[in-house]
């Protein structure tokens, strides 16, 4: 293209838009050559596993098979092409911005921008200004994507030397791409640096990137760039306003800076309007440099501590208490003009501060009473009926007034736990052949595979040969014929190709023996390895490849033990007993696997009748029952620890069972980097609700998009059955705290009302995540309250027992009015609950000399858990 002269470019240009159809369908040829050859190579791979007996997967040829495949490769040649023969700037600005140009991800080895570059260095300078200015234009989005369209449009400003337009886009771009460690070299920082504070979403963007301040700081220090435009621009985009997270990148700037107090001085003004209504953290750095400044002006002084104690953080309405004690303080202080106002705004506080603020405010009002005037006293005699009694008393004493009265306390009526709905009965077994050909199996559908297979196994059992069977057969005529296209292919990851190899062999017996002659291959080498699928999953797979491989032996039981008799997956004891009973009298052997199924499913309720039934069986598989029904073993101990995988936040959980439970469970459980729906892991597992939770709560707070266990698994782990400990507890602690307010309320009731909640432990839980995220103990105290209303008293004080020791402040910690709030519902549920027993986090907060209103709370759970009023005042 770059040896063309001018007409051979102007041919080329016309011909180009009506060639892009020859194009599209060359490069449909050619990824149709691609996927051809690709198939050929795996044929190949699979033909080579089946030789030596490995997986297909333990060749490295695979693992780039698995690579996503990149379509369209007609697209960058054209682009290129544009770029270089179209006359104007304008027409290819708009022909690289075409939408049939665009791909939903962009695989390094199609990467254009370097060619498009060089072929448009060869135009003009002003041409290419003109085109990098066009295209830095046609950026759209509040956080555009440093996608090519960003990067083209960078590096051709970059290379030209144009001015960057104005284009709120166009900033967020260059801050997208740009790594705080080529700013220095950066051509485009002069221009781009004051928009920074100017473009709308900057603060946003940037708000999580801490090496970004500490950059621009550096670069400011070594005279780079103007100290005086960083600390100019961040006071700009104070005063403009906006939330606490959209400020931290400018707040975290301007702290990086350092100003002296030199700097400060002039700007007084600006720092004291931030006061009144600026974001906190944005106040908070306000106060931080104001005070840096030593003694102020009266006026101005007046002026911070009044919008200071008109604040809603009770931090900042602490700060202008301890400003207003210090000025009032001084006996040349001249307030008089400020003194309705002090006046007026300590009011507010006193009326609307919570917690040590107030109390503050009530010592401060108390101690300087006689340096407020008249007017001033009355603001403050009209504060005494908001307050609590203990503290209005202590005002009215010095500045009249009348006392609320202490509210009296709601009574308690405990209310019983609600009853709890045995689970649904399982979806009756196929009874005829077209209701067996019409159920469509998935891997998703859980339900489906196990009356498919149930379905199967007793109508292949029930029909002897006669016009039943040929209904049968041509029932499942259509699903043999599927074999023929699944049966090259291995392994069978699905349970329809397990299905249609069944379908085949009893459609025409010994299919598998003659597509198999010499035995050369195995049904258990067409299953999938365990760590290259979930565990739901491949154990399904297995349960078919059992029913098959039985099959093809003869030996098809006239029914399955492991099928469940509930809806969520649960086999009821009575009828694992009456099933193995009839084992016993057909002179049936269980079917390995199966049997394990059946352990993992039974439920634990079993009345003296079924246990004396069991304690008559005499198979293996009988006495197996009967020990797992009235004497099982040890349950397993599941251990969660928190970490990462590949950058992402894991639930990683450890499993250590004796060796009765792991013959049960083998590789069940064994880890793998795979996502786990909780829903199809719980079918398998529904006697053991703790093993399903535990494992699925891999991914429960992993920001990538994949199964999360949710509140409906929630409400499936309630039926299930099984101890319920560290994995249960956890996934109800995240919707006590993340999810909808109250949506986890009815789960905890239910779980509560089986005897089966594991207080102490979820609140530990609820404890870790609190630790772990940003505090949502609101709606969390909120929850718990309806749950102890609503009959769940006793084990909401379990719950809090769990709660109080992992997550309130110890010696030398900060309290928040958030652990007083924590404390005061804590005091009322023990005292509805009749709770008894110390806790050491209490009893040291209860001790302390410093009076809060935390401490007041704690003296009040003390009492009620030791069961004296007498705390001591402090403890050492």
């Amino acid at each position: 293209m770059l040896n063309l002269d001018d007409d051979a470019r102007r041919e080329v240009a016309r011909e180009l838009p009506g060639h892009l159809p020859a194009a599209r369908e060359a490069g449909v040829r050619e990824e149709r050559k691609r996927e051809q050859a690709r198939q050929a190579l795996w044929e190949e791979l699979y033909e080579r596993a089946a030789r030596t007996g490995r997986s297909v997967y333990d060749f490295a040829e695979a693992d780039a098979m698995d690579e996503r495949q990149v379509g369209n490769r007609w697209i960058e040649p054209m682009r290129v092409a544009g770029a270089a023969v179209l006359p104007g700037a304008a027409a290819v600005a708009t022909w690289l911005n075409r939408r049939d140009f665009e791909r939903g991800w962009e695989p390094a080895d199609t990467d254009d921008i370097p060619l498009i570059a060089a072929v448009v260095a060869a135009r003009p300078l002003e041409w290419r200004r003109d085109l990098a200015v066009r295209l830095a234009r046609r950026l759209r989005g509040v956080r555009p994507r440093p996608d090519r369209r960003v990067r083209l449009a960078l590096r051709l400003l970059r290379e030209s030397g144009a001015e960057p337009p104005e284009h709120d886009p166009l900033t967020l771009a260059w801050v997208a791409v740009t790594p705080s460690g080529d700013l220095r070299a950066d051509p485009l920082l002069d221009a781009m640096l004051p928009r920074l504070f100017e473009a709308e979403g900057v603060g946003r963007l940037l708000r999580a990137h801490r090496n970004w301040p500490a950059a621009l700081a550096a670069l400011a220090r070594d005279g780079r760039i103007k100290r005086e435009a960083l600390l100019d621009g961040c006071r700009g985009r104070f005063l403009r306003g906006g939330q606490a997270a959209d400020q931290r990148f400018f707040v975290l700037l301007h702290d990086r800076l350092d100003p002296s107090p030199e700097e400060i001085a002039p700007y007084a003004r600006d720092y004291l309007a931030l006061l009144p209504a600026a974001a906190a953290n944005v106040a908070d750095l306000a106060l931080r440099q104001i005070r840096r400044l030593g003694p102020i002006p009266p006026e101005q002084a007046g002026e911070a501590v009044e919008a200071l104690l008109f604040r809603a953080e009770g931090r900042l309405v602490r700060a202008g208490l301890i400003w207003l004690d210090r000025l009032l303080k001084d006996p040349a202080g001249d307030l008089d003009a400020h003194a309705p106002a002090l006046a007026m705004a300590l009011a507010a506080a006193l009326g609307n501060a919570s917690g040590d603020a107030r109390e503050r405010a009530v010592k401060l009002a108390t101690k300087h009473a006689g340096r407020f005037a008249p007017v001033g006293a009355e603001m403050i005699r009209d504060a005494v009926a908001a307050l609590p009694a203990h503290q209005g008393a202590r005002l009215a004493a010095v500045f009249g007034g009348e006392v609320a009265a202490e509210p009296e306390p709601a009574r308690f009526v405990p209310v019983p736990l609600p009853s709890v709905r045995e689970p649904a009965r399982m979806p009756p077994s196929p009874g005829t052949p077209e209701e067996l050909a019409r159920i469509t199996l998935s891997e998703y559908d859980w339900l489906a595979n196990e009356r498919w297979l149930d379905g199967f196994v007793r109508l292949a059992a029930r029909h002897r040969p006669g016009a039943e069977r040929d209904r049968l057969l041509a029932a499942l005529a259509p699903l043999a014929r599927h074999w023929s296209r699944s049966h090259p292919w291995t392994p069978w990851w699905d349970t329809a190709d397990w299905a249609a190899a069944m379908a085949k062999e009893l459609t025409e017996p010994g299919a598998w023996r003659r597509a198999h002659p010499q035995g050369t291959e195995t049904v258990a080498e067409r299953l999938p390895d365990m760590k290259h699928g979930t565990g739901a999953r491949v154990w399904t797979l297995t349960r078919y490849a059992e029913v098959y491989q039985a099959q093809l032996e003869g030996r098809l039981p006239s029914y399955l033990l492991g099928t469940p008799t509930r809806a969520n997956g649960l086999l009821d004891p009575e009828a694992l007993v009456e099933r193995i009973e009839g084992y016993e009298r057909d002179g049936v052997e269980a079917l390995p696997l199966d049997l394990r199924q059946a352990l993992l499913r039974v439920g634990r309720t079993v009345s003296g009748e079924i246990a004396a039934r069991a304690a008559a069986l005499t198979s293996p598989a009988g006495r197996t029952v009967a020990r797992w029904l009235t004497d099982r073993p040890a349950e397993p101990e599941v251990i969660l620890r928190w970490g990462t995988h590949q950058g992402d936040v894991r639930v990683f959980s450890e499993f250590v069972c004796g060796p009765e439970y792991g013959g049960v469970l083998g590789d069940l459980l064994t880890p793998r980097f795979h996502d786990e729906s909780c829903e199809r892991l719980l079918a398998v597992l529904a006697g053991h609700r703790e093993l399903a939770a535990a494992r699925s709560a891999w991914t429960l707070h992993s920001s990538w998009p994949l199964n999360k266990p949710t509140l409906a698994d929630l409400e499936l782990l309630v039926t299930a059955d099984g101890p319920a400990g560290q994995g249960v507890a956890l996934i109800m602690a995240h919707y006590l705290l993340a999810g909808p307010v109250g949506g986890a309320v009815g789960p905890l009731l239910r779980l509560a009302a089986t005897g089966g909640l594991p207080g102490e432990e979820l609140g530990r839980q609820l404890a870790v995540l609190l630790d772990r995220g940003p505090d949502r103990l609101s709606g969390l105290v909120e929850a718990l309250r309806a749950a102890a209303e609503r009959g769940a008293h006793r084990e909401v004080w379990e719950i809090m027992r769990g709660l109080l020791p992992g997550y309130l402040p110890g010696p030398g910690e900060r309290a928040t009015p958030v652990h007083t709030r924590l404390m005061r519902f804590a005091a009322d549920v023990a005292e509805w609950a009749d709770a008894q027993g110390d806790l050491p986090v209490v009893a040291e907060l209860a001790g302390r000399r410093r009076v809060s209103e935390l401490v007041r709370q704690a003296r009040r759970l003390h009492g009620q858990l030791s069961g004296s009023d007498n705390v001591p005042a402090f403890t050492l």
